[in-house]
């Protein structure tokens, strides 16, 4: 076998240091510059931003260490708002951008670090719905939301037409805490659990196969499937803990 002309050691040892970068989606990337209020946990832009294309960002204040966390959030947020997991992007990991929720969090990363901004996303959602019915001159509860798009008799708006790349400027009840702790809570009801779809049949996990998110929104968990990842199915959940698959 032929020796390596240069070790890692000595490369690191000529060039004095190892970067190691990674490309990560930015605030800038989602609304135009200036007037974005400061970076707060009762500040609904700190958790929500619509793009013009009507994609949504969504920032998130832990870190993925492998578990799929991201994935979770992205359904979580996708359900409240009414638009497609895919059209949503989570930003973690980024000071600058996302209030501090704590670390990874391990197994509750998702049971404690959803809550704000499964309450900021349905907050988000009775905004731009009550943006939408002064738009047509209409009562909110008249109208509907698919895939990011308002509905009521013959007219349609979207989201990124009604706020894309704008701030909502609204505040949140917030508990004051950092952390693990952090509770922040907009006027919106969030969704029962049950009404939710993309955590009920397989998802095919884009960033991260083989994992799964049940559809209360704050539980996840690795289950390697075939065909991708099973969620929400405990008749399934029980055979695989019982060995029966």
């Amino acid at each position: 076998m032929t020796k390596p002309a240069l070790s890692r050691r000595a490369l690191l040892q000529g060039a004095g240091a190892l970067v190691v970068a990674c490309n990560l989606p930015t605030l800038a990337a989602a609304v135009s510059a200036g007037g974005k209020p400061a970076l707060a946990a009762d500040q609904l832009d700190s958790w929500i931003a619509v793009r013009e294309d009507g994609g949504v960002l969504a920032f998130f204040g832990k870190m993925d260490m492998g578990q799929g966390v991201d994935v979770a959030i992205g359904q979580i947020v996708a359900e409240e708002l009414d638009v497609p997991f895919a059209r949503v992007t989570v930003v973690m990991g980024d000071t600058a951008s996302s209030v501090n929720q704590g670390g990874a969090s391990g197994s509750t990363g998702i049971q404690r670090g959803g809550i704000a901004l499964r309450n900021a996303a349905a907050e988000a959602r009775r905004i731009l719905v009550e943006m939408a019915a002064a738009k047509f001159g209409v009562a909110a509860e008249t109208l509907s939301v698919s895939d990011g798009i308002v509905s009521g008799g013959m007219r349609t708006v979207s989201y990124g037409e009604l706020i894309g790349g704008r701030f909502f400027n609204r505040g949140l009840e917030w508990n004051g805490k950092l952390g693990n702790d952090l509770v922040a809570t907009g006027q919106a009801k969030p969704k029962p659990p049950s009404s939710y779809k993309t955590g009920r049949p397989i998802l095919s996990a884009q960033r991260h196969p083989g994992q799964g998110v049940r559809a209360d929104g704050f539980r996840h968990r690795r289950q390697a499937a075939r065909h991708g990842a099973w969620a929400d199915d405990p008749a399934a959940d029980r055979r695989r803990r019982a060995g029966r698959h």
